[in-house]
């Protein structure tokens, strides 16, 4: 017989990670037999059970319309407009003070210097030594894309403003598969030249036109006929990139029982309004999305969404919706829930796309593995999502303020202007009423007229405005200037005092970045990097250590820790300059005791010097220092003691060279001298010898003189005893 589970059997069976079914201590079948208690089938949801979930989840969810989360945003949203506040009278003063207006916009330019003043919003470490550099690319990259591709400093702006007037603020970071539509025309094309157009990926034409144009060949110089093509493409823009919307408080829905908003969270929503342009342009098919019902008109007119606007904003003309399906706004519910749709017992983090409340119609579900929303809010609460904004801690002054200025302008309206009495039938009316200088009011008896008494002003109202500015300033550090210190503190107070009194109220900003800072900054980034490791495979070029460089960010396969650059703008920029200028001189003072490379580095003085160049007003350092990191290390520092040797072996050397070259030019001059005699003494010779030679030749040459003379006699002779006489005598 079967043994029967017990409960503490099952929790250890569950525990041990063994099947209960497979276990041979427990019988096939026994659990089945149990009685359940409430408990359900884990199975396979059907497509109507996964609809009722989100019917469910979107109706209980918290930040939509009615919910007291939205009517505390929209009336933050009219005091900050300066509306009117419900308790007007009628001829009486209606005045509104800005109170929610001026401590936003107060705070404001400190938290956007804290985070903007520098060229790195974000800035990743590694968690390891060797992953030095590739950190550095990150950052760079990430920093570059949400700056200058995002414009950043406007996403900031919107998600910083309504976190501190509408108690969280909200943004989604996604990638955006989107494609564009783009007409591109082209203008007498040969068919060949057609085909070369035509041959590329997402091309469709829409028109083509033949011609016939008279033409003159080249060659020959004759005109013929050549047909040329005009020709209009649709081509497909890829436009794929990772995206960041700053997202309305009123679109954005999340469960009521969260805390926090984490991928852990059980259900968020965006409801935003789009074309069916929009999500055909995502990839949703046109047939199917025109089908669709246009969905709940109840946002459209939401409270909240109303505040937000002017009136003209909000009512449409009576022209009539576009007859353009394309153009046909819907709204739709982008649905972020845990759900165990497959029944495998896991509730797994899916991204459902649904048009309508109840019943809902399901155009996208798949499963996802990151929540794309991030929060921020400037005053958090323990254990709740929705914080306190810097509104509602002002709201109430702004309405005692309003009600005591009202009154008073009331008592000087009367005091200018005060009530009369007069006796009945004897004054004309119409002259009283008519109040203009120099005016008459006619009476038929003396005295009929007689002022009314005004009470003077009580002398406590001013005082009273003073103490509720005074309350203001302790509650969201707004300061205006001198407005906290009297006269009386002013003779009595130290210029350190009145300083630390100022950075008391600066602490509550600088608070307030710390913990936008740690909390949806954080997250923000570390989603983005993610989302452009794992989607974005477009290269860039970006800037790091003053050198240009492609960056793959599908290449970034590995986690940093994201830290987020807040300590720029914390304090006046003359402090941080003062204390950055003691921070350095500390620094050479230690590279001058031999600490360089010890207790100091290049890279501490590099940064040092770039978060001096922040503060001084200039957001890109690199135009003035040269990170180290980048750069080639400089050649180690010189022994002394070497170098001593190295000088006296090097004048050695040079004495020794001097001494062999002065024996060398010695040598060489006797061996010149010498050569020199030897030269003088073969051309003494060689004269000599031409001398003697040339005798002997004038000697020779006077024998031969001689011979020659006398053969010549002895010739003449000869040949004239057979000549006649005339020729002898010419011969002569």
């Amino acid at each position: 017989m079967a043994t029967e589970l017990t409960e503490q059997d099952l929790a250890m069976a569950i525990r041990s990670g063994v099947g209960v079914a497979s276990n041979p201590e427990f019988a096939d079948g026994v659990i089945a037999e149990r009685p359940r208690e409430g408990g359900q089938e884990i199975r396979a949801l059907s497509v109507d059970e996964v609809k009722g979930i989100l019917s469910r989840e979107i109706s209980d969810s918290i930040g939509g319309v009615g919910s007291e989360i939205a009517r505390e945003q929209q009336r933050a949203l009219d005091y900050y407009y300066g509306k009117k506040l419900g308790n007007e009278q009628r001829d009486r003063s209606q005045v509104v003070l800005m109170d929610v207006l001026e401590v936003v916009e107060w705070a404001m330019p400190s938290l956007m210097r804290m985070f903007t003043g520098s060229a790195k919003v974000v800035q990743f470490k590694p968690k390891r030594a060797e992953d030095q550099r590739k950190a550095d690319l990150a950052t760079a990259y990430v920093n570059h894309v949400f700056v200058h591709e995002m414009d950043g400093f406007q996403i900031l702006y919107d998600w910083f403003k309504t976190a501190l007037l509408e108690k969280n603020g909200i943004v989604k970071v996604y990638f955006d598969n989107r494609q564009i539509p783009m007409v591109e025309r082209y203008s007498g094309l040969t068919y060949e030249e057609v085909i070369m157009v035509l041959d590329r990926d997402g091309v469709e034409p829409t028109s083509l036109a033949e011609r016939t144009v008279l033409m003159q060949d080249v060659d020959t110089g004759l005109n013929e006929e050549v047909k040329l093509h005009d020709i209009e493409l649709q081509v497909m823009k890829d436009d794929r990139r990772i995206r960041v919307d700053a997202i309305p408080p009123e679109e954005f829905l999340i469960a009521r029982r969260s805390a926090k908003l984490n991928d852990d969270t059980p259900f968020s929503a965006h409801r935003k309004k789009v074309t069916i342009s929009e999500l055909v342009a995502q990839g949703y098919p046109a047939d199917l999305l025109a089908a669709l019902p246009q969905g709940d008109m109840g946002p459209e007119f939401d409270p909240n969404r109303s505040a937000r606007r002017s009136d003209d904003e909000n009512y449409p003309s009576d022209s009539g919706p576009r007859t353009d399906v394309a153009s046909r706004e819907i709204w739709t519910t982008e649905c972020y829930a845990r759900v165990d749709e497959d029944g495998d017992g896991y509730s797994e983090l899916r991204k459902f796309l649904v048009v309508g409340d109840s019943p809902v119609y399901i155009i996208d579900d798949e499963q996802i593995n990151h929540n794309p929303f991030c929060s921020i809010t400037p005053i958090p609460m323990p254990h709740k999502f929705y914080g306190q904004s810097l509104a509602d801690l002002v709201t109430d002054l702004q309405v005692i303020r309003s009600t005591i200025l009202r009154q008073m302008l009331d008592h000087l309206y009367l005091a200018n202007n005060p009530r009369m009495a007069i006796t009945e039938g004897m004054v004309e009316i119409d002259d009283l009423l008519t109040v203009r200088p120099g005016g008459l009011v006619r009476q038929r008896a003396p005295g009929s007229i007689e002022p009314m008494i005004t009470q003077d002003l009580p002398r406590d109202t001013f005082p009273v405005l003073q103490y509720l500015e005074q309350v203001r300033s302790n509650r969201t550090g707004v300061m205006a200037h001198g407005q906290d210190l009297d006269a009386g503190m002013l003779s009595n107070t130290t210029a350190a005092a009145v300083a630390s009194l100022e950075g008391a109220k600066q602490q509550k900003i600088e608070l307030i970045a710390r913990i936008f800072a740690s909390t949806g900054l954080k997250q923000l980034f570390g989603k983005m990097f993610e989302i452009m490791a794992t989607n974005d495979t477009k290269q860039r070029q970006v800037r790091l250590s003053g050198e240009w460089m492609e960056i793959d960010p599908s290449t970034f396969d590995f986690e940093f820790d994201v830290e987020v650059e807040v300590g720029l703008g914390a304090g006046k920029a003359g402090e941080q300059i003062q204390a950055l200028n003691g921070l350095m001189t500390i620094q050479g003072q230690m590279i001058e005791q031999g600490g360089m490379n010890y207790l100091v580095t290049p890279k501490n003085i590099y940064n040092a010097a770039t978060r001096m160049a922040e503060a001084m007003g200039y957001p890109n350092p690199d135009l003035f220092f040269q990170d180290p990191d980048g750069a080639e290390p400089p050649p180690p520092a010189p022994d002394p003691d070497m170098e001593k040797l190295k000088v006296e072996t090097m004048k050695a050397q040079s004495e020794a060279e001097l001494g062999a070259g002065e024996m060398q030019l010695k040598t060489l001059k006797e061996k010149n001298i010498v050569d020199h005699r030897a030269s003088e003494l073969a051309l003494k010779e060689k004269v000599d010898l031409e001398r003697l030679a040339s005798q002997e030749r004038i000697a020779r040459g006077s024998q031969d003189a001689q011979v020659q003379s006398a053969l010549v006699a002895s010739t003449g002779r000869l040949e004239g005893e057979g000549e006649p006489e005339e020729d002898t005598e010419e011969e002569e």
